[in-house]
């Protein structure tokens, strides 16, 4: 865990949002995100152990109690947000997901909790049928360097997503190299009457 702030938001209710860096090991290896130690991923290491997380499970609902004793009823609203590397690509992903659950049952009645992750939806379709329903908000980034199949594998976990009616964001993340492929994706997605977040050109040519 990195980041432990404030979230304001001025269409939204104040939060108090978790950053969680589950694990630096990402299943892709994209030319526009550097490795290393806060640099996006960093495939050189291991995932975190299981029990490592669920003591930093521990740790966040603890710390964030205690910040909520000082805070009015209408700002004991908490945000937690997974992400890496890649938070799905986590072997024991259900499992921490379902260990947040299962802790904050203990705050229920003191904080509200929306858990949250960010992703490449990589995912394979039997993962995201047993962590669905375990994630409220899904913050989902386009990778125009990946492969076909996973693009096609995203698309269509999105369209689960819609499916079952969970709160989501799309980030197309532009690359000169494939800017035409971008603005494919782009299309695809408003004909499917997705609104999604075109983000500025990576690598682009400074000539």
């Amino acid at each position: 865990m990195t980041t432990v702030e404030p979230e304001i938001n001025p269409n939204a209710r104040i939060t108090f949002l978790l950053d969680w860096e589950l694990t630096l090991k990402c299943n892709y290896e994209c030319t526009y995100c550097s490795s290393g130690l806060y640099s996006g991923h960093d495939n050189s290491t291991k995932h975190p152990p299981l029990t490592d997380c669920i003591k930093t499970i521990d740790f966040m609902f603890e710390y964030v109690n205690l910040h909520m004793q000082n805070r009015r009823k209408s700002l004991k609203h908490v945000v937690l947000n997974v992400y890496g590397g890649e938070s799905l690509y986590h072997p024991n992903i259900e499992i921490i997901l379902r260990t947040i659950r299962e802790k904050y049952l203990k705050y229920k009645d003191e904080w509200s909790l929306i858990i949250g992750v960010t992703t490449n939806l990589s995912a394979t379709s039997k993962l995201m049928d047993s962590i669905i329903d375990l994630i409220d908000e899904w913050t989902c980034s386009f990778h125009i360097e990946s492969s076909p199949k996973q693009q096609a594998q995203f698309k269509k976990n999105i369209l689960k997503l819609k499916e079952k009616n969970k709160s989501f964001k799309i980030i197309n993340l532009m690359h000169s190299g494939y800017f035409d492929k971008n603005i494919d994706f782009s299309n695809w997605a408003e004909q499917n009457n997705f609104k999604i977040f075109n983000r500025q050109l990576d690598n682009a040519d400074s000539n």
